[in-house]
């Protein structure tokens, strides 16, 4: 979704213009800065200017402030010529980074939240259509992101930290918010600087469990040796899935399960380990259940342990990542830089607001749904003028769903 006026993104880039200026000292700069490439969206441009590079963080901050860009990006790679054409560049390594975001987990409350907008006749529709039932023009689709949404992220976050530390002992790891609905994690030790597009593929396969199967973990025969089958104190994906495994069992949540698994047999399953609740010992009782539930709990532990990444993000050795402490164009708000130990005090609400809060402004709200920011709380509205902080209008300007009176 886009700003849904030219007044609008007018409006928002002089917040931005005045953001950059104030504060473009607080941009996070990249090591060895000469040897990444750049990139940012100017607003109300759909196309990257990319290819640049800079000498100097002064360099860098220079741009932000005078082009005031929507969105701007760096190089997780190391090129000998980061101003030259993709195929001439010189590649010479890259960061390992990892994209977790809302919209590619299966957040149930995506039903609930998301809707489209007619930007022609500023109507707001359900998600189901596709165009504007009085101008015929076509939808775009609005996004939302809820509390339940960052939490989801902040889950996979880490599960995700916790498999590059303790599995590949990764010590030099860094990590920022998105300013949307996600994080990125980016790992700079020196042995995945080298790393091919097939061997970070491989490292993606571990972190999401990609084919670990019950046959591999001595659950697949119905006759089991309980000494040779994964339990709580395990290693890596042994010990992952009897974890995850328990907290299914303890729970006994069938709706939870067929969250996890998509499939109507969770209900069955469930209605299995409750008949052998009784008979369980201080192991996991996989020696009580059949072969088929065993292959179906290790799945549905498999995708709850498992931390979902964007694959293609993590292979492709040139891609760009946002910068960290810039303002995200989708929200107004920045991509704060964070210490990997502080993702539990990370509050995505509050922590990664920059623009003013003190100051307020009128906007017409076409819908938006319950809102807060930085202690400030909207509940859900549809066709209103309101007075709203900066922040929270930029948020909703840039969101789409509001316009300038």
């Amino acid at each position: 979704m886009s700003f849904l006026r030219k007044s609008d993104a007018v409006f928002v880039r002089g917040l931005f213009k005045r953001y950059y200026d104030e504060r473009a000292g607080e941009l996070f700069i990249p090591e060895r800065l000469p040897e990444r490439e750049f990139g940012y969206f100017p607003f109300g441009e759909k196309i990257m200017i990319r290819h640049l590079s800079f000498s100097s963080p002064e360099e860098l901050k220079e741009l932000a402030s005078q082009k005031v860009p929507l969105h701007i990006y760096h190089s997780a790679a190391f090129y000998k010529y980061p101003r030259a054409p993709m195929e001439e560049k010189g590649w010479i390594g890259a960061e390992l980074i990892f994209d977790i975001d809302a919209d590619h987990l299966k957040t149930p409350c995506k039903k609930d939240h998301d809707f489209k907008i007619c930007k022609n006749c500023l109507l707001e529709y359900p998600v189901e259509l596709d165009r504007c039932t009085k101008c015929g023009r076509p939808l775009e689709k609005v996004e939302w992101v809820c509390e339940k949404c960052l939490e989801s992220a902040r889950e996979e976050a880490r599960k995700l930290l916790d498999i590059l530390e303790r599995d590949f002992g990764f010590e030099k790891i860094h990590m920022a918010f998105s300013g949307n609905r996600g994080y990125h994690v980016v790992v700079k030790d020196q042995q995945v600087l080298d790393l091919d597009q097939s061997e970070r593929k491989e490292i993606v396969d571990y972190i999401t469990g990609t084919g670990l199967d019950a046959k591999f973990l001595g659950l697949e025969k119905r006759k089991i040796n309980l000494d040779y089958v994964p339990d709580l104190g395990d290693p890596g994906w042994r010990g992952r899935i009897a974890r995850s495994t328990l907290e299914i069992l303890m729970t006994f949540d069938a709706e939870k399960l067929y969250e996890l698994t998509d499939d109507e047999k969770a209900y069955q399953v469930i209605e299995e380990l409750e008949s052998v609740k009784e008979s369980w010992s201080e192991k996991l009782p996989w020696n009580l259940i059949k072969p088929s539930t065993r292959r179906f709990l290790v799945e549905a532990a498999k995708e709850h342990a498992a931390s979902h990444v964007d694959v293609v993000v993590t292979q492709d050795i040139h891609r760009l990542l946002r910068l960290g402490n810039s303002l995200n164009g989708k929200t107004g708000l920045m991509a704060k830089v964070f210490e990997p130990d502080d993702l539990d005090d990370f509050d995505p609400t509050t922590d990664p607001v920059a623009l003013p809060m003190d100051e307020e402004i009128h906007v017409k709200i076409i819908r938006s749904h319950e809102l807060q920011l930085a202690g400030f709380e909207l509940p859900p509205i549809k066709k209103k003028i309101v007075k709203l902080p900066l922040a929270a209008a930029a948020l909703l300007l840039c969101r789409g769903v509001a316009t300038l009176p």
